[in-house]
């Protein structure tokens, strides 16, 4: 009897001590791909985010602080109210508009927004604004707006067993870091500058909402992903810091600052930096006013003419170039156009090639990096893209030469503004030497301002390997940047200053992001469903790939589940042991139900190293009798 007294009173003390996630009386962490925050308040529970445990009782009220659909994963219909920021109600209950609006504006998009949208509604009970106060029982919720990883997030401050608890969604994850940086792109209006110039745009927005949330001094923050954050001075000092260091480096060698100059790039670093006074490198050497007789510029194309009257040109984006060519051959100064390169798949160099080649019956040149999405552009969800299609693309391998008239064409991997992009070496028989690097670089660096083009900060990649070949053509040649009147030319101190900064960036990169390497929250597109966009009938049969880049120096296994619309069959799980950087493959057949109709999203959770993103990328499917 005595035994069974002290295992009772034992299994008390048990009961009564705090489970290693209560992080306050009352309140548990519950940590997973998407962490939740379980309250018991006298009215029932609140409950942050979802449950990733799926082990607690249906919450009183659910909380959310952003849309996005990944971060959404664990959110179920609770008992009780779901609260969600107003300024995102449209991407809670009306995703189907968001589709059907993205279908078609994803062409030629330059606003370059996340598209980690639900595929369907999500029914919210009440929409809360800044400074809105929520009381649920003896719990007293402060709303903050919170913008910066999202538009239009929010967060929540609130008191529970003598402890200030900040909920904070994406805007911090651990110890001064980010989930990613490809998310906070955005245009930046008073610098005139859209979506796809304005790099990282939202960090200005992110290091306010930071410093607003550091300023009611919280005991803890509750990210939406990542650890418990229990020193928020640290953690968000830290952060802020890292950011503004990699924006010091970015300006360092901003191309835009030759675009839009010096008071530009001052403007829009003063957003995120305590000054705007930047050590930047000089300008490149600029040919202005000898220019080489037998190159044509037109927008973004460039015309090689030959002493024989036949032309190559390189681009080409409008129909002012098709006039302008018609124009030089009814002056006799042009007789006939004999191909075509394309740097790179951007609808400003590309949007006319198709005709253009079919008007002068020639062949369209490109590498083997370039040539997929030409031919098939809606395959690819890129920035800036065309919907005009190139066929019967040649492709150029690397080092691969074109001798044609006087001139010898050498190709060559150049990505440097874009992962898809090529160069192209030109040597003229009398000795003069160019090198068309599409828009890789201005006079005052590099062109990274669009981080969804996928600009890898790996050695041999990137704009690593664009100076490598730079550097490796010699000092006679020319760089050409089809936006640019002058050619220019790097000297070697230049080369080694973009070098180092580069290497600088991956160093701060590598302490602001959560992963073994840094270019997993720099590349949106590591892992990603091909083709992005497609149309099949009813009953139909398709194939899918899922393609994964695996930026860690070691090789590593990826799984992708899938998760198919109702009635849609197949095998929804692929596993893909890819090597170190390089990108893995794998495919699966898709059975379309007879009964299909209109447009549906797929979506598929990536796993890898014990980590999952929970339906973090899509494929969309239209279907058509």
């Amino acid at each position: 009897m005595r035994k069974l007294l002290v295992a009772v009173a034992l299994t008390g003390l048990l009961a009564c001590a705090p489970s290693p996630d209560e992080v306050a009386p009352g309140v548990r962490f519950l940590s997973g791909p998407v962490n939740g925050l379980l309250v018991e308040i006298d009215a029932g529970q609140a409950l942050f985010y979802g449950d990733p445990t799926g082990d607690t009782a249906e919450a009183a009220d659910l909380l959310l602080t952003h849309h996005r659909r990944d971060a959404l994963a664990f959110a179920r219909r609770p008992a009780g109210q779901v609260t969600a920021p107003a300024a995102e109600r449209a991407l809670f209950v009306e995703p189907q508009r968001y589709w059907a609006e993205y279908s078609e504006s994803r062409i030629h998009d330059y606003a370059q927004q996340s598209s980690k949208v639900l595929t369907a509604p999500l029914p919210v009970d009440r929409w809360v604004r800044d400074g809105d106060r929520l009381s649920l029982g003896s719990l007293e919720i402060e709303t903050l707006s919170t913008p910066g990883y999202t538009r239009g997030a929010v967060s929540y401050l609130f008191e529970q067993g003598g402890r200030k608890i900040a909920v904070t969604g994406d805007l911090i994850y651990g110890d001064g870091q980010l989930l990613d940086l490809f998310s906070l792109q955005d245009a930046i209006p008073e610098a005139d500058v859209r979506g796809y110039h304005g790099y990282a745009a939202r960090a200005a927005d992110l290091i306010e909402s930071l410093r607003k949330i550091a300023a009611r001094r919280p005991d803890l923050l509750v990210p939406a992903r990542g650890p418990l954050i229990r020193n928020p001075e640290q953690a968000i000092g830290k952060l802020i810091a890292r950011l503004q260091e990699l924006f010091r480096l970015y300006y360092r060698t901003d191309a835009l600052r030759w675009y839009w100059g010096e008071d530009n790039l001052r403007r829009r670093a003063r957003r995120v930096l305590t000054d705007a006074e930047i050590e930047w490198m000089p300008t490149a050497r600029e040919m202005r006013e000898i220019s080489p007789r037998w190159l044509h510029k037109f927008g973004t194309s460039r015309l090689i003419v030959s002493d024989s009257g036949a032309a190559f040109l390189i681009d080409c984006g409008t129909e002012d170039v098709i006039e302008r060519i018609r124009e030089l051959q009814n002056r006799g100064v042009v007789r006939k156009v004999e191909g075509i390169f394309v740097t790179h798949y951007h609808d400003d160099h590309t949007d006319w090639v198709q005709r253009m080649a079919e008007e002068c019956d020639c062949p369209v040149y490109a590498g083997p990096e370039v040539a997929d999405v030409l031919e098939r552009p809606r395959a690819y969800r890129m920035p800036a893209q065309t919907d005009q299609a190139i066929s019967d693309i040649e492709v150029l391998n690397q080092d691969q030469t074109l001798d044609w008239r006087e001139y010898r064409l050498t190709y060559t991997y150049f990505p440097g503004q874009a992962l898809l992009h090529g160069g192209l070496r030109l040597e003229r028989a009398d000795g003069e030497k160019l090198f068309f690097i599409g828009d890789s670089f201005s006079p005052t660096g590099l062109d990274d301002y669009c981080i969804l083009n996928r600009h890898f900060l790996h050695p041999g990649l990137g704009h690593f390997r664009c100076l490598d070949e730079i550097e490796a053509a010699g000092p006679d040649y020319w760089l050409v940047n089809q936006h640019i009147e002058p050619i220019f030319r790097y000297a070697p101190e230049q080369l080694n200053y973009m070098r180092e900064t580069l290497e600088a960036k991956r160093r701060i990169a590598a302490q602001l992001l959560p992963y073994d390497d840094p270019n997993f929250g720099l590349d949106e597109q590591w892992a990603r469903l091909y083709p992005y966009e497609q149309e099949v009938a009813p009953g139909e049969e398709v194939e899918l790939w899922a393609l994964v880049f695996n930026h860690s120096a070691e090789a590593k296994t990826f799984r992708i589940d899938l998760q198919l619309p109702e009635g849609w069959t197949g095998e929804t799980r692929l596993e893909l042991e890819v090597p170190p950087r390089t990108e893995g493959r794998a495919s699966t057949l898709v059975q379309i139900p007879n009964s299909a109709s209109g447009m549906e999203i797929i979506t598929a959770d990536v796993t890898w190293n014990g980590r999952l993103l929970p339906s973090w990328i899509e494929s969309m499917v239209r279907i058509h009798p």
